[in-house]
């Protein structure tokens, strides 16, 4: 390539990767992100680095694991040692404008200043105080404009989005109100869902698209290539989802997930922080409708997205890349809710599209069987942060830190050195709950460490919805993955190894 390309991230909220079809069957309606998968590289074994917003989301903007950037689980909860993401010249932000580029962040950040929701909290209150959180005393405020990004700053977790002013006065200047009508919950843990009755252009997804052609066509204006950040708040709950696309689902049968039932007896007794008090699955399906009904929506928005650039000539010198911070359990296993504490890959795999601009050719890529590239090499959520850089003309070396550019691993194929033959997911808790895990997947097995509970070991061959836990049953390969993950946290200095040795090796 000639000319540093366009970038384009789109960004999920935990998203199973099942509801593409490239990755699974389930009866959902992504036609945008559909044609967009045949038009892109298929990474089929693609990991977030955590199954948690913040520690998934510091890492795409820093390259780091989480034990390295500090921000181990969301921010302003309980066991994280960083709450505002610091800004340095190694940010994604910063690196970028420093090769030239003009770069824009819109929608969820969930990287800094939720600090008021915390302050809310009726414990804190009662029992803590007028706490003072170190970052803030020290006016460390990270939201995206104060760490380099144009665009639009929403601190905090931001619930859905649909808490903002933002939102509100646009909503306002169209002569509407969203209404969210027939709302559902407690049968699902936390978890909340309902109906967007106010028509499209009412719905956060809707706004974000606007916000985001509203940045393009500025940038297009100056001769500085761009890059832009888009992050969705859903699918994740509260699955509100607009009635245009509810109406796709109210009627759908939704037989229970192959591994809802089944477990070996052996499985870890912390599971069960997750999983609903009631576990019949009828209870499951309307959260699940809603949850189809919201990917659908924001696939249709995704397909305005697209058009645009199309119309605006910009597609086709953009690099567009795709994925989701983690996953979503939705049941599974008796009734699992929501993410981490358990590392099934219904959580843990991502989806990740990556469409090349004009000049760049993944070379070392073939047509699959049925008709799509795929790429079936292990990559991770830090490794997004160095393939952005890499494209935008930094060299390979130059920009990789715990995670590595995936572009030389399409282009030079089997001339790439070492690249890694296992991946690791990282969680040390979520909410009140501190505990450290670590999962690796190397071929078809996976080891899950769970510090003081009970460890887990799957064969994906054999058992893909990691039913049976053959942690037991002393099979020569557990060792050989043992070994493995103590060779990885040696190499990352990780310092859960001495906790690991401890209990691993007596």
């Amino acid at each position: 390539m000639t000319k540093q390309p366009n970038i384009l991230f789109i960004v999920t909220d935990q998203q199973r990767k099942d509801t593409l079809s490239t990755y699974g069957n389930l009866p959902v309606n992504t036609p945008n992100l559909d044609a967009l998968a045949d038009a892109s590289l298929n990474f089929d074994n693609a990991y977030a680095v955590c199954p948690i917003c913040t520690p998934a989301r510091a890492s795409m903007q820093t390259g780091l694991y989480p034990m390295h950037h500090g921000m181990l689980t969301n921010s302003y909860n309980y066991g994280t040692m960083v709450q505002e993401l610091p800004d340095t010249p190694e940010l994604l932000s910063r690196r970028l404008a420093a090769a030239g580029y003009q770069v824009g962040y819109t929608g969820k950040w969930h990287l800094g200043t939720g600090a008021e929701a915390v302050r809310k909290d009726q414990y804190i209150q009662q029992f803590m105080g007028n706490i003072h959180f170190a970052e803030l005393a020290q006016n460390t405020r990270s939201v995206p404009t104060t760490v380099g990004y144009q665009g639009d700053d929403f601190p905090g977790h931001g619930f859905g989005g649909y808490i903002y002013d933002e939102l509100k006065a646009y909503v306002a200047s169209l002569g509407k109100e969203t209404k969210i009508e027939h709302v559902i919950s407690g049968n699902y843990t936390s978890h909340q869902a309902g109906e967007i009755t106010s028509g499209l252009d009412t719905t956060i997804e809707h706004f974000l698209v606007e916000r985001t052609k509203k940045w393009l066509t500025e940038f297009k204006q100056q001769e500085e290539p761009w890059y832009f950040q888009l992050n969705f708040w859903g699918p994740h709950e509260p699955f509100y989802a607009p009635t245009e696309f509810l109406d796709q689902y109210r009627d759908l049968e939704i037989e229970p997930w192959a591994n809802y039932a089944g477990d070996s007896e052996n499985k870890p007794r912390i599971h069960d922080v997750k999983r609903a008090n009631n576990t019949d699955w009828e209870e499951f399906v309307p959260y699940i409708r809603h949850y189809y009904a919201n990917m659908s929506h924001i696939d249709y928005q995704i397909g305005r997205l697209l058009d645009f650039l199309k119309e605006q000539g910009l597609y086709e010198d953009t690099l567009i890349i795709f994925s989701s911070d983690h996953g979503e359990s939705l049941g599974i296993h008796n009734g699992l809710c929501d993410k981490a504490i358990f590392m099934y890959e219904e959580i843990t795999s991502v989806p990740l599209l990556m469409k090349l601009p004009r000049g760049m050719e993944a070379t070392s890529v073939s047509l699959a069987a049925d008709g799509k590239l795929r790429v079936p090499e292990f990559v991770q959520t830090c490794d997004l942060y160095s393939t952005i850089l890499n494209a935008a003309g930094l060299p390979a070396e130059a920009v990789a830190r715990d995670g590595r550019s995936v572009l030389p691993l399409v282009q030079e194929g089997e001339k790439v050195s070492h690249w890694r033959d296992c991946v690791v997911t990282e969680c040390s808790g979520i909410g009140a709950v501190l505990f450290s895990q670590r999962a690796l997947r190397w071929q078809n097995w996976k080891y899950v460490f769970n510090a003081g509970d009970t460890d887990e070991l799957y064969d994906l061959a054999e058992d893909p919805g990691e039913l049976q836990n053959l942690i037991d049953e002393k099979l020569p390969i557990l060792e050989e993955l043992r070994q493995k993950l103590e060779d990885w946290m040696e190499a990352q200095k990780d310092n859960l190894i001495f906790e690991y040795r401890y209990l691993c090796r007596r």
